[in-house]
């Protein structure tokens, strides 16, 4: 396969079409929605959730990326977001997701060790990590990670919208500017991390609470 830019991967990945099981991932608007909260509401959810939940995630990946960098440890990286995710059902979901990740890793980066050892672990680790891994092989550049992981989380919810709560298409779009848009400005210092303790500590009880119901219930679309 020749080589692709950094922008180019950057793009590839944060494309909601590419085949990684994303598309299994409302990015928590399945579960508040089937808690009860009005559509009218879903993007004040989500601004929440963008300046919470998804900036976790993006340190994650951030700190995976310089530990394959540096020759880090992956398993702290990994140990700090589990510790940062109390909800096991947003544990297990990152792990699912994590695998079509990987598939995709095995095939732009067929000589990347790290990933071919984590395609045979019984359980994967969750899909910041492997997002981190796979930037670090293709040299995306640590602001450029944040950024995707912010917007490939907010499309998804975007795109989980559209199936739950049938809308016009563009105020997606312009709801998915706004919200990534709305965390910029602190983009910067999660791109700047190194040591997994700098991770951010950022929870959110009910929609943890909401993702452990929903992981329970029999007829859902999505994962969680």
């Amino acid at each position: 396969m020749p080589p692709l830019a950094a922008s180019t991967a950057a793009l590839l990945l944060a494309d909601a079409r590419l085949p990684s099981g994303g598309h299994a991932h409302s990015a928590g608007v399945e579960p508040a929605v089937t808690a009860g909260v009005d559509a009218g509401h879903l993007g004040a959810f989500l601004h929440g959730r963008a300046a919470r939940t998804t900036l976790v995630e993006a340190g994650t990946a951030v700190a995976a990326r310089s530990a394959r960098l540096s020759g880090g440890d992956l398993d702290t990286v990994e140990a700090a977001w589990a510790a940062r995710t109390p909800s096991r059902a947003l544990r297990d979901a990152a792990r699912v997701l994590a695998r079509g990740y990987l598939r995709v890793g095995g095939t732009l980066l067929p000589g990347d060790e790290v990933i071919a050892a984590w395609r045979e672990r019984p359980v994967p680790p969750p899909r910041p990590c492997v997002l981190g891994v796979i930037a670090a092989g293709l040299d995306v550049p640590a602001l450029e990670l944040a950024r995707l992981v912010v917007y490939e989380d907010m499309q998804a919810a975007a795109a989980a919208i559209l199936k739950l709560e049938p809308r016009d298409p563009l105020d997606l779009v312009s709801l998915v500017v706004e919200l990534c848009s709305g965390v910029e400005d602190r983009l910067p210092a999660i791109a700047a991390i190194t040591d997994p303790a700098d991770i951010p500590a950022l929870t959110a009880p009910q929609s943890e609470a909401w993702a452990e119901a929903h992981a329970r219930s029999t007829r859902r679309l999505f994962r969680a």
